[in-house]
């Protein structure tokens, strides 16, 4: 569609838009009188139908009240009094004959006061006249009703006759028939139909019709379109009057109004219409052809200049003769085309450029780079990076860094002038690519590079010198695509940092260990998300009783590809890597259903979980905590998070916050690791812990190393002074249980109770302990210092 929209012109174009919106105008006009007609048709043949509604009831009431006047007059005749009198079969048929044909009836039956029948003019159905019907005629002076006999609809009237008192009744019929629908037709100008339906089951008895009913055809007789009793269809507009339920009959009055007259009507305004909107359309076309030949040529122009604009020509500007808008849009494009040539040579400069040294860019040595890897053409790379740039700038000033910056620059361009590139990559980092070079004349030009940029540089008058950190690379044998240089090259200058050496050189298989740190970043997001992790739990007893107090979760991965990757390990990158608050979440949510199951196996044990530096910072910490253990089966106090030191230390005050927060919760706080940190007993007297965790490096070899019992034995005795539960972990002997025993830690775990072992395992482990009780309980004198 866009490319035929395109092909049309600017001329088309208009033409178009003008035709159309002519079209789309006259449209909705003729589309809104053609409403207005269908809707006028509507309404006159609603109008007439509702006539034909009233002319039909009153047509049916004026003859009930003609044959109720007639038959009185044969109720009140002596003689067909008489013959009732007689009881002689022959006579009252015979009166009733006669009597029933006087009043035009249809049928007539003759019934005793009991409502037994005495004659009939009828030879096959005889109609059941209720009791209810005679008791209404009794009271009314008559009784009227509907019903079909032999597919026929008839008016019955029942009338009682007295001489004195009730004698008799006397029952007539007049069929509801094609005479009548043709008075109401004539009358009404509307079609009749007569119908019943049982009130049970089955369908339409049609049993009388207006004579043209023939002449247009079946009528629709479905309520599917109805509006209440109106219906729709394409040949008729109908209505349908309800003449009444009798016994288990509804009947019914079809008035039907043929619109073939008014369909003759609204194809002839159609017609018009349509004529109409194409005499429009056609001067439309016309007049959109004038206009766009006046004003497409100008318009072709400046598009025909525009598009060599765009193809980066100069072409001259094309000579308009009207006035106004189409000719400043000229002087405008004209201008627009100086401006854009000056421009697209400021942003080329820009694009391959450093703004503050005129040096290269990063686009630019890569761009370089990649040729140079294209044609096969070895060289090499020598790098600088300016240490503490951003300190420089922070302190003083963001215009004296970039003086240091292009005195920098002048320096690098003096000593490398064979360079065929020398490029500021960003910050305080130069990267050149030189003719190729032998390892020991690169490292040789490395430390002269060294020795000029630390040099002082005079910066207003100013001496001021540099701490500069370079590296060598061999291309393209060190890198030989530019993405892996841009990693060599980072990876070579954090060496350098790392190392503290003044220059480094780029080692084949240096970036391995960076690519397996991506992998295992990459592949601890899907272990987090698709449980790929598993919990360990090493158990944790009372030192004097031996018995199971606490379980110690730890995590493991066993890599798929890598096998077992080391907590420490995945630990230190989920933080760097912002995935720490996601593994926490985890841990917490495994920890959780796995106390619940071995709960409701019968084991009873607290858990023990640590917690990362960066999740002291978590906002969301204690309300998840909450969250996972809210239907925790023991107390909060139950549930022990551990923190080391070194956490505490990092962030004091959101650590405090948080550990304020998580206290208020119920859980215990533990210090991990005490003594390998840094806090003093001040701040620790300060934190709200509950428990203290001396770390295992005091407690390994405590049996053999009289300085680690002095040190941990002190450290037992300020816990206890404070108020705080100790802990003791690396339990290798039974010797040093005893030493913790008789010190009175109160807590102790390690390879010698328990190794960490399966969520499915633990219950088999806490069973060997208790066997193993009263071993650790027994008590041993304390060992002579």
């Amino acid at each position: 569609m866009d490319g035929l929209i395109s092909r049309i012109g600017f001329r088309g174009r208009l033409v178009t838009a003008m035709v159309a919106l002519v079209a789309l105008v006259s449209l909705l006009i003729g589309a809104l009188m053609m409403v207005y007609l269908f809707e006028d048709e509507n309404r006159r043949a609603l109008e007439q139908l509702t006539i034909a509604e009233r002319l039909t009831t009153e047509v049916l009431e004026r003859r009930t009240d003609l044959e109720l006047s007639r038959l009185d007059v044969v109720v009140r005749d002596f003689g067909f009094r008489s013959a009732i009198a007689s009881g002689d079969p022959a006579t009252l048929n015979s009166a009733l004959e006669n009597h029933s044909g006087r009043v035009d009836a249809d049928f007539a039956l003759l019934l005793d006061s009991q409502g037994q029948l005495l004659a009939s003019t009828l030879t096959q159905t005889i109609p059941d006249i209720t009791k209810t019907q005679l008791a209404t005629a009794r009271r009314n002076g008559a009784d009227r009703s509907l019903l079909t006999i032999d597919q026929r609809g008839y008016e019955m009237l029942v009338i009682p006759i007295e001489a004195p008192g009730l004698r008799a009744w006397l029952v007539a019929g007049f069929e509801l028939n094609q005479e009548l629908a043709n008075i109401i037709t004539r009358l009404s100008g509307s079609s009749v139909i007569f119908r019943a339906r049982s009130n049970g089951a089955g369908g339409f008895i049609t049993f009388a019709t207006s004579s043209n009913i023939d002449s247009i055809g079946d009528p629709p007789l479905s309520r599917s379109e109805s509006n209440q009793n109106f219906i729709r269809s394409d040949r008729y507009f109908t209505r349908v009057l309800d003449l009444g339920d009798f016994e288990q009959s509804s009947f019914r009055a079809v008035l039907l109004t043929s619109r073939e007259a008014s369909r003759k009507n609204y194809y002839s305004r159609a017609l018009e219409i349509a004529l109409l909107v194409t005499v429009i359309m056609a001067l439309a076309i016309l007049l959109a052809l004038l206009t766009a030949r006046h004003l497409g040529r100008p318009v072709l122009q400046l598009a025909d200049y525009a598009r060599a604009v765009g193809n980066g020509d100069n072409p001259p500007a094309p000579d308009i003769r009207t006035g106004g808008e189409l000719r400043q849009l000229r002087d405008t494009l004209r201008d627009t085309l100086a401006r854009l040539i000056g421009r697209e040579g400021e942003i080329r400069h820009a694009a391959t450029h450093d703004e503050v040294t005129g040096l290269g860019n990063r686009n630019a040595l890569l761009q370089k780079a990649r040729d140079g890897f294209s044609a096969g053409k070895p060289c090499s790379l020598i790098g600088l990076r300016v240490s503490d740039l951003s300190d420089i700038n922070d302190t003083l000033g963001l215009e004296f860094g970039d003086k240091i910056l292009l005195n920098l620059s002048h320096r690098l361009r003096n000593e490398l002038p064979d360079a065929s590139l020398i490029a500021r990559t960003g910050g305080g980092e130069f990267l050149a690519l030189i003719p190729k070079l032998s390892p020991e004349a690169l490292e040789q030009l490395a430390l002269t590079l060294r020795s000029i940029a630390e040099s002082p540089l005079n910066i207003d008058n100013t001496p001021f010198s540099l701490r500069a950190s370079l590296i060598t690379l061999q291309l393209p044998a060190d890198a030989s695509q530019t993405n892996e240089l841009r990693r060599r090259v980072n990876l070579t200058f954090e060496q350098a940092l790392q190392k503290g050496v003044a220059i480094a050189r780029y080692k084949p298989g240096q970036d391995e260990n960076h690519l397996r740190e991506l992998k295992l970043v990459s592949d601890l997001h899907s272990a987090i998300r698709h449980d790929g992790l598993h919990m360990n739990y090493q158990p944790k007893l009372d030192n004097g009783t031996g018995q199971l107090l606490q379980v110690e979760a730890l995590v493991r991965w066993i890599h798929p590809e890598l096998g077992f990757i080391s907590p420490e390990e995945f630990i230190f990158l989920a933080e760097q890597s912002g995935q720490i608050h996601d593994l926490t979440d985890h841990i917490l949510q495994k920890v959780a259903n796995d106390a619940r199951a071995w709960f409701n196996a019968g084991l009873d044990a607290g858990v023990a979980i640590n917690l990362s530096a960066m999740d002291l910072t978590w906002p969301a910490l204690t309300d998840r905590v909450a969250s996972i253990f809210s239907d925790w089966h023991h107390n909060m106090e139950r549930i022990t998070l551990e923190v080391t030191e070194g956490a505490l230390m990092e962030d004091p005050v959101e650590a405090m916050a948080t550990l304020n927060r998580l206290r208020n919760l119920g859980v215990t706080l533990s210090v991990d690791d005490f003594g390998t940190g840094y806090s003093s007993l001040s701040q620790l007297r300060k934190l709200p812990v509950q428990e203290l965790k001396i770390d295992k490096s005091f407690v390994l070899r405590l049996n053999s190393e009289p300085q680690d019992q002095l040190i941990v034995r002190s450290t037992i005795d300020m816990a206890h002074g404070l108020g705080l539960k100790v802990v003791a972990e690396g339990i290798e002997n039974l010797e040093t249980w005893k030493l913790l025993q008789a010190w009175g830690c109160d807590v102790g775990q390690g390879f010698y109770l328990s190794r960490p072992v399966s969520a499915d395992k633990l219950a088999q482990t806490v069973a060997a302990l208790a066997e193993r009780q009263q071993e650790l309980s027994e008590k041993t004198p304390e060992p002579s210092p």
